[in-house]
């Protein structure tokens, strides 16, 4: 058992920070298969889902110490984690221009999150902030209370009540 394996995240990072490598490994193992998750929704070879994880982890140890403790350790991973997503289908795209499937995909996805980003408007921060968390992020239910320091009863409480209010302005009309 890792010696380390009760410590929250960010003091892990600064653990490792201090090139403490057994900090690592714990938050390597708490993190690494939500990432892959992450990765694994987003893309569909399994070269490709394997080299954006290592990437998103070799980043990690590189800019460790570029790591701002304003920030929970789970917000920083998932940043390296969608940039590393990015870049490689930035790379991707120059390199197969000539799939129009791929580009059309790429532009029904952006219609889907302008409209997602429109709905937000009509939610609170707190609820924005939850959505973000549970479904760009991941985060599981636990992992959101701990961040707002709520019960998780309340944060699915919220999670349900911002999904409603989108669903009520998708179904009640877009008139605007």
């Amino acid at each position: 058992m890792n010696p380390f394996s009760h410590l929250e995240d960010e003091k892990l990072m600064k653990l490792y920070q201090e090139d403490e490598f057994l900090a690592f490994e714990v938050l390597y193992e708490r993190h690494r298969d939500r990432v892959y998750s992450y990765i694994q929704k987003r893309l569909h070879k399994q070269n490709d889902i394997d080299e954006v994880f290592q990437n998103v982890f070799l980043k990690f140890h590189r800019s460790k110490n570029l790591y701002n403790d304003k920030y929970l350790v789970v917000q920083w991973v998932y940043t390296i984690t969608r940039s590393e997503l990015l870049d490689f289908c930035k790379k991707k795209k120059l390199e197969v221009v000539e799939f129009d499937d791929a580009q059309h995909g790429t532009q029904q996805e952006q219609n889907d999150n302008e409209l997602d980003l429109s709905e937000y408007k009509n939610l609170t921060e707190k609820e924005r902030d939850v959505l973000k968390r549970k479904f760009y992020s991941d985060e599981d239910y636990e992992e959101i209370s701990k961040a707002l320091e709520t019960s998780q009863a309340n944060a699915r409480k919220i999670v349900s009540r911002a999904l409603n209010k989108i669903r009520k302005k998708l179904i009640g009309g877009s008139h605007e």
